[in-house]
């Protein structure tokens, strides 16, 4: 696939293909440059022929290069079966955008309180009609199956893109994986119920839930769910709107991306449920009906993947009120007309999620996806007004 990106760009030609070999053209100027794109990629070739002046090909000044034997794609660093640290999280996306570097691009949106990057990757094939789809996990550090689910999704986006429908190819997408390194790491390391950033209070580490920190109705009075002012509460919403890095490292991504977003999902654990704006209030938002089917729409192609049984509605309704919320700000502010937070399994073993279900539950979670995805593109809604005509 990579070999036929670079021929469909034209900075190689395919003259032949076998079982597992394949003959290209390279021009004698790319030719250093080609054989460093091979090499990083494990790809085994041979240049037959060094003289670029040689007329081996109608193209002018090409050399050909034989690939001998394409050797098995690079592995994995991860397979899905067990959790693991943010190391290996921020390698893994690294290693997308080395093996499909014509459609991910990978980047650092900010640092955390503690000077970790915060990274995010894009997965585009780079058309200015294209709107965007947010996908996040880990807001709340204690919460590892959500990272497993968005790289997940990021390695089948990545690895099939060439072949998807167009229900994905028209779309930007940014994957977040770990909104919250710091916090995530911790949990590695020190404490694995821990929820919150790593934000000092004074000279204490008191952390600030960063799903109480978003700017759409931050720290509206009401019960310690809503949100806390108390720096040492499990909800505490920090000391202003967007007084984190990572909570304003992802609303300037989204507000001046340049590219209007359609999808915000934001993945958590676990009370199996599939929950939208609002959530700060009873009062039904403009789009209620749409997201309930959307919502709906991904309820069932989860059941119909595993059987599991998720429960949808506007938030309030299906778990509490909240103050500060993503999808509130996502929705209120960013216009961002499909905004989901998806609670993730397990009812039963709450944040402890065994390893055997990890890839049931990134299964289900990515066909549910997929279903909204084609969904949208047939809706139109209250907040879709705000979009840019394109030509």
């Amino acid at each position: 696939m990579f070999l036929k990106n670079l021929d469909n760009k034209g900075a190689i030609s395919i003259c032949q293909e076998y079982d597992k070999n394949m003959n290209i053209m390279v021009e004698g100027q790319r030719v250093f440059q080609v054989e460093k794109l091979l090499n990083d990629r494990d790809i085994s070739f041979e240049v037959t022929v060094t003289d670029v002046t040689a007329p081996a090909s109608p193209k002018r000044n090409r050399s050909p290069i034989a690939l001998t034997r394409l050797r098995s794609p690079i592995k994995r660093l991860i397979d899905w079966k067990d959790y693991y640290p943010l190391n290996v999280i921020n390698s893994f996306i690294d290693s997308l955008e080395k093996q499909y570097p014509s459609t991910c691009t990978v980047s650092v949106i900010g640092r955390t309180v503690e000077g970790r990057d915060i990274k995010v990757l894009k997965i585009s094939n780079s058309d200015a009609r294209n709107t965007a789809v947010w996908l996040d996990g880990a807001i709340h550090a204690r919460e590892w199956i959500s990272t497993s689910v968005v790289t997940y999704i990021a390695d089948y986006i990545a690895r099939n893109f060439d072949t998807l429908p167009p229900s994905f190819t028209n779309k930007d997408w940014y994957l977040a994986p770990v909104v919250n390194p710091d916090g995530y790491h911790y949990s590695h390391v020190g404490d694995r119920m821990w929820r919150k950033n790593r934000a000092r209070f004074g000279n204490v580490v008191t952390g600030v839930d960063l799903n109480r920190n978003f700017g759409h109705c931050w720290g509206r009075a009401g019960c310690a769910e809503c949100s806390s002012g108390d720096p040492n509460h499990i909800n505490y919403r920090g000391t202003e709107a967007f007084s984190e890095p990572e909570t304003a490292a992802v609303k300037d991504l989204i507000l001046y991306s340049g590219t209007p977003f359609k999808i915000f999902l934001t993945f958590h654990a676990y009370s199996e449920v599939i929950s939208f704006p609002w959530c700060y209030t009873a009062d039904p938002c403009p789009d209620y009906v749409n997201l309930l089917e959307g919502g709906t729409v991904m309820a069932k192609a989860i059941y119909e993947t595993n059987g599991r049984m998720y429960k949808v509605g506007n938030f309030k309704d299906i778990m509490y009120y909240a103050c500060g919320t993503s999808i509130d700000w996502s929705y209120g502010t960013a216009r961002i007309p499909f905004s989901y937070l998806v609670e993730l399994r397990s009812k039963r073993d709450r944040f402890l999620l065994p390893k055997d279900e990890i890839q049931d539950c990134c299964r289900e979670a990515l066909n549910g996806v997929k279903a909204l995805v084609e969904f949208v593109d047939t809706k139109k809604c209250s907040n879709c007004d705000i979009f840019p005509k394109k030509s």
